[in-house]
């Protein structure tokens, strides 16, 4: 079983960011926006998903992506953001966060290679024409990957005396406590806005394991908390089969069954 990653990042973007001026920011804003949008619209449709991180930063699940798909998609981006240097890192694993760690590596090691470009990773990967890449094999793997989608359990009454600003502080609060117990399970963590988390998950890890979690995120944070569970041979599909668990939890609730983590066969 196998999980792969790429890390889109916006290269030497804060040296850049200063030939804009001091009246700045709303544009980084506008721009970091639409890279988002147009990163999600060109993986998705590829059946891949693209979370944000640190808005320089993104991390797409690319399980069935091919390097050719990489290409295409970086070609497409770097002429509609002429000005905006993107790197893409391809890394594979048999955790998410095996993957990142290998990410992290290729970077440490291709830092002194002239940006932006593509870099894949394999057990072998092969230096050519001063790009470090490989076949990116197509994993299509029935259930390759487990993805889990995380939301609150009655948000409205949680938050109802507390303003607009500290339903945010205790939602990050409550984003930091996810990340910390799931890391530890070679999982990455995402905030989707709203009260709604998601988790790409090593795939092995046990419904029984992830119940334990759930239920201690519930006892230490005292937040109720509900987790849909999903598995499929890309982020589309795993994303969207956790989704539906995490909608069957509410209709055995309306039933009244009381289930806080569902898995989707």
């Amino acid at each position: 079983m196998v999980c792969q990653i790429t890390v889109i990042k916006l290269e030497g973007y804060g040296t850049w960011t200063l030939t804009l001026g001091s009246d700045r920011e709303y544009a980084l804003q506008i721009l970091q926006s639409k890279i988002y949008a147009d990163l999600q619209e060109c993986f998705s449709a590829k059946n891949g998903l693209v979370f944000s991180n640190r808005f320089d930063e993104f991390i797409a699940v690319t399980n069935q992506i091919s390097l050719d798909d990489h290409k295409e998609i970086y070609d497409r981006l770097s002429k509609k953001n002429e000005s905006i240097k993107i790197s893409m890192t391809i890394g594979t694993g048999k955790t998410p966060l095996e993957a990142d760690k290998k990410i992290h590596d290729i970077k440490k090691d291709t830092k002194n290679m002239i940006f932006p470009n593509i870099y894949g990773i394999q057990e072998n990967y092969t230096v050519h024409e001063g790009h470090r890449t490989s076949e990116i094999e197509n994993h299509c793997g029935l259930n390759d990957l487990k993805i889990l989608h995380i939301d609150v359990n009655s948000s409205t009454s949680i938050v109802k005396n507390l303003s607009t600003y500290e339903i945010t502080n205790l939602i990050m609060r409550l984003y930091l406590a996810i990340s910390d117990s799931f890391v530890k399970e070679e999982s990455l963590t995402f905030f989707l806005g709203g009260d709604n988390f998601m988790i790409v998950a090593k795939n092995d890890i046990q419904t029984k394991k992830i119940t334990e979690i759930v239920n201690f995120l519930i006892s230490s944070t005292g937040i109720k908390l509900n987790c849909g569970i999903g598995n499929g041979s890309s982020a589309r599909r795993a994303a969207e089969k956790a989704t539906k668990s995490l909608d069957t939890i509410r209709d055995y609730r309306r039933g009244g069954k009381i289930i806080n983590v569902f898995e989707s066969n």
